[in-house]
């Protein structure tokens, strides 16, 4: 089992704006991808490469004490993951436990990995 620490990401619904009929993805979201990519190359799970299905439980530990919808956050954070290649790919998640938290200062999301056989 891996465990660890990602910064908080941004609301899916924050990830992605419409210019000319295109979607792109938001400043905010490739802010947060990078800073999220610096912070697995600092914590060594930078190109780590899991290739195998996992399970993951998510502790949400939000920034703020605002209401928030518990499945908004995995996407912007599983991207990141994917981008810096800590697995090939998020697809691999078969199993996922989204757990609300306490709020943290700076807000954070604990992970728990585990590979399936």
């Amino acid at each position: 089992m891996i465990e660890f620490k990602m910064p908080w990401p941004p609301s899916v619904g924050s990830c992605w704006r419409a210019i000319n009929n295109r979607f792109i993805l938001s400043s905010k979201a490739r802010k947060y991808r990078s800073n999220a990519i610096a912070h697995l190359i600092d914590i060594k799970l930078y190109n780590k490469k899991l290739s195998e299905s996992l399970s993951v439980e998510l502790v949400l530990n939000p920034p703020t004490l605002a209401r928030y919808d518990i499945d908004n956050f995995n996407k912007a954070l599983f991207d990141a993951l994917s981008h810096g290649n800590f697995w090939l790919d998020d697809e691999q998640v078969v199993e996922l436990k989204i757990v609300k938290g306490v709020k943290t200062k700076g807000g954070n999301i604990e992970l728990k990995i585990k590979a399936l056989n």
